[in-house]
Parts: C-alpha cells; structure tokens; sequence
C-alpha cells in the first residue's frame, strides 16, 4: 500500500510540475497612460499594446499682431514710453483636426506649463514704461511668442519598442506675451 502512495503522489508531482511549466506566460494588460503620454519612436517599452503620442516644436517665433508703435524721442532727456491698449486683441491658435487627447497636457509634460490655447491683451492695460534715449526712435511691439508643433501617435510593438501609427497632428500655441522694442537714430526732417 505504501508503495502505490509513493507512486501515486509521486506522479501527482511530475503532473502539478509538467502543468505549471506548460502554462504559457501571460501578457500584461495594456495600461492606460493617461491621455498624454509622451513617447520616442525607436524608445523602449514595456508593454506591447501601450499607446502614447510624440511631440516636437518645429518653430518658435514673435507674433506681433497686438499692435506696433513708433516713438521719436527729440528731446534732451530719456522719454518713457507707455501705451494703453485701446482694443482687446486676443488670438486664438490652431490645433489639427482628429486630436482625441488633451494636446495641452502632452505640451505640458513635455515643454512647459507655459503653452494655451489664446491669450489676450485687455483694454486699458498700459504696455511700459520703456525709456527712449535722446535722438532715438523706438518700435514697440506687441504680441505673443508662438511655437508650431507636430507629433505622431504611437503604439508599444511586440519588439517593446515605441512605434509610430502614421496618425499626425499639428499645433500652433502661445507660450507668453511679449513686448519687443527696437531703436534707431531719428530721421532729420527738414
């Protein structure tokens, strides 16, 4: 009796051995990221199915639509300069069509917290005061610096590295208000 017991629970062994060996191992479920997941095609994962988005700023420049002012200084002494803005000027920019995750956000984590979608410059805020030296004539201008993105939406491949999906996107933010003044000599008029 005691040998078919050995017997016995020796193959129960060898069986529970065999089947845990014989389980095939199980895929991690897809996480979710949040919606902004920042990600680098060619980058490393972990789990095949992920999914996140690239972004890069192809441009950042000086949009100076809040209005331009010219000041000659003809006296002997520095002239502060100051304007009050007469008419809201707000601009609102562009994100592409077909963006299903807050774009915002993904900036945010990737850039700076700085970036949103419009700006304003109210009516009755003074701009200055900037001082123009004697014999100079100063351009004040207003507006916004603007950064023009693009991205790509990716997915964590089998190979655990990030993968673009050829789904692009495009857009145009404001990082901050700006005042640019340049000076030159004054003209002489006759």
């Amino acid at each position: 009796m005691r040998t078919i017991a050995a017997t016995f629970a020796s193959s129960a062994i060898a069986i529970l051995a065999t089947a845990s060996l014989a389980t095939p191992a199980q895929a991690l479920p897809v996480r979710d990221h949040g919606t902004a997941n920042p990600t680098t095609i060619g980058a490393s994962c972990a789990n095949p199915g992920d999914t996140g988005q690239t972004i890069q700023i192809d441009r950042t420049y000086f949009d100076a639509s809040a209005g331009t002012w010219t000041v000659s200084n003809y006296n002997s002494t520095p002239l502060p300069l100051t304007r009050s803005i007469t008419e809201k000027k707000t601009n609102e920019w562009k994100v592409s069509a077909g963006i299903d995750f807050p774009i915002l956000e993904l900036i945010k984590i990737s850039f700076s917290t700085s970036y949103s979608q419009s700006q304003s410059y109210e009516v009755g805020e003074v701009v200055g005061p900037y001082d123009i030296e004697p014999g100079k004539t100063a351009v004040m201008r207003a507006g916004w610096v603007v950064s023009d993105f693009s991205g790509e939406k990716t997915v964590c491949g089998q190979d655990k590295t990030w993968h673009g999906t050829g789904q692009t996107f495009t857009a145009t933010l404001p990082a901050e208000r700006h005042i640019e003044i340049s000076t030159r000599d004054n003209i002489k008029f006759n």
